[in-house]
């Protein structure tokens, strides 16, 4: 099915779903959502129609507040967040079938110390509270600690959420080089096939395994020039590395983006044109599946060891990070592919592509993998085996990271 039709099938579920919502009078609905500062904690309430199950957890790396309730009509707006210096951002959407999300994006780590509800009285409302105390270093039992007993629906899953604040847009507002403060961000790059796997190989007998890892090398040296990022090759010579391998390396590096350099073949000698995949939300699904069916979930998500958890939680937690990850995967592909019509890369008619490949399944770091050009195209392998070409498609990628780590330190992440 086409990006279209994806989207087009999202926005009727999300429609069908809102006109069932609209059409009962019993929904629940979000008045309002208030935050207060006080000089112990942080308390955050929000305002229900009705009462409700909930279930509140927290999340680290980003820190994140999560709120899952029964599914809901969101008329709270978005309180002002100047003024507090814990929250950042705040979005809501559907979980799933008859569950309802919020999630609170905070600028430092903090711990969970209570959640409950309050009934309805004379003059007030039902109210969620949630109270957060300042926390130096997120611990497992931080992260793992869930109030409330809201049980999932075991509905499909909608991928789409509605947001607010500064959660990424389609293009960046600034796609200026980040000033870095801190620990640079570390990037891996993965030169594709490598060893005894040439990968695709042109007429002239050209191999992808070298068009890719002199393409790797002249991106490190790109990123490596600006004095703003770390950079790390999965493979620097002719050397075979295993799928899993290259994700493993990424992930043991605790890398903050991953890229797969590749250039594609088909029967078809006349197509050309670059192109970037990310993970698709079938491939997603599928994955979230397995990873949350192993038995050991220890490190399955940077930071947080789920090998104690049951399976319901461990779902909950992995499906969180892996969503977040795709959308932050995404963002990043749509900066690229800008970033290359810019400076004048031939692009396929619908650049961004989403497929299940296997560099594309790490959990917690945004990954993408670029097909630059196809071996199958004389002209293309021409293109891809010359110094200048390299030169163009890497500083399209170092724009693209720029405009995503903009993004990313702005937004406090």
């Amino acid at each position: 099915m086409t990006r279209f039709f994806n989207t087009l099938l999202i926005l009727m579920t999300v429609l069908c779903l809102y006109g069932q919502n609209a059409a009962s009078a019993d929904t629940l609905k979000i008045n309002s959502l208030r935050i207060g500062s006080h000089f112990d904690k942080t308390r955050i309430v929000v305002e229900l129609s009705e009462s409700s199950e909930f279930r509140v957890f927290m999340l680290e790396k980003p820190n994140r507040l999560v709120i899952d309730l029964e599914a809901f009509d969101w008329e709270a707006g978005f309180p002002s967040l100047t003024g507090q210096n814990l929250v950042s951002t705040i979005r809501n959407g559907v979980l799933e079938t008859g569950i309802s999300r919020i999630v609170l994006e905070l600028t430092s780590p903090a711990a969970l110390k209570t959640a409950f509800i309050l009934p309805r009285g004379p003059s007030v409302s039902n109210r969620v509270v949630i109270d957060l105390i300042p926390s130096k270093m997120p611990t497992i039992a931080n992260t793992q600690r869930i109030f409330g007993n809201l049980k999932s629906g075991g509905g499909t899953k909608i991928q789409k959420t509605q947001t607010s604040q500064t959660l990424p847009p389609s293009e960046p507002e600034n796609t200026s080089a980040p000033t870095i403060k801190g620990k640079k961000p570390l990037i891996v790059i993965d030169a594709g096939h490598g060893g005894q796997d040439p990968g695709a190989i042109g007429d002239g007998g050209e191999y992808e395994k070298k068009v890719t890892l002199a393409a790797a090398k002249e991106l490190k040296k790109q990123l490596e020039a600006t004095g703003r990022y770390r950079v790390h090759l999965t493979r620097d010579s002719d050397k075979f590395v295993k799928l899993p391998d290259r994700v493993k390396i990424a992930r043991t590096r605790e890398a903050d983006l991953f890229i797969s350099l590749h250039a594609d073949s088909i029967d078809n000698a006349s197509v050309s044109g670059a192109s970037i995949y990310t993970l698709s939300n079938k491939a997603s699904d599928a994955q979230t599946e397995k990873l949350a069916a192993r038995e050991n979930r220890v490190d399955l998500i940077a930071g947080v060891d789920l090998s104690h958890e049951d399976k319901q939680v461990a779902n909950i937690l992995i499906d969180l990070a892996m969503r977040d990850t795709m959308n932050q995967s995404k963002f990043f592909a749509n900066l690229v592919v800008k970033q290359a019509g810019k400076k004048g890369i031939r692009l396929l008619e619908k650049p961004h592509r989403y497929a299940g490949f296997a560099v594309l399944k790490a959990p917690d770091i945004p990954s993408v993998l670029v097909e630059m050009g196809f071996m199958s195209n004389k002209k293309e392998v021409a293109l891809l085996t010359s110094a200048d070409y390299r030169q163009k498609m890497a500083a399209s990628i170092a724009a693209g990271i720029d405009g995503y780590f903009s993004k990313v330190h702005k937004n406090g992440l």
